[in-house]
């Protein structure tokens, strides 16, 4: 999250309800509409940052997954092949075959829960807008 443009977004809604304040004891409805505009700019830029915020949080968190289960997946099949090896078998291939595919699989499924989530966050991001 950028810290400056969440600021900017803090000092909008300080200077808009200062404005909207004097329009309104001094009369003007010029700088009253002003201010209120204003002010409703800057919540609404304090808004998207946070959303932006938690979008990068979550897609973070998604590629921390992904690649957790691929390493997990890469561990299972290398220990599956050893213990082919180990006991002689004579279907460590295929054993080793099954095992990357069933690897493949779940790294397919993460990167599917990862696409999910950044969609999600996204979606959650154009309606905070």
């Amino acid at each position: 999250m950028t810290v400056t443009k969440r600021a900017m977004a803090v000092v909008d809604q300080v200077v808009g309800t200062t404005k909207e304040t004097i329009g309104k004891v001094t009369g003007n409805r010029s700088m009253k509409n002003q201010g209120a505009a204003q002010r409703r700019k800057g919540q609404a830029g304090e808004t998207v940052q946070k959303a932006t915020g938690r979008a990068k949080a979550t897609v973070t968190k998604a590629k921390g997954a992904v690649t957790s289960k691929k390493h997990t997946a890469s561990g299972n099949a290398k220990a599956t092949v050893t213990k082919a090896r180990a006991k002689k078998q004579t279907g460590a291939k295929k054993a080793a075959t099954k095992t990357k595919a069933a690897a493949q699989k779940t790294a397919g499924r993460a990167k599917a829960t990862a696409a999910k989530t950044k969609s999600a966050a996204k979606s959650r991001m154009q309606r905070a807008s």
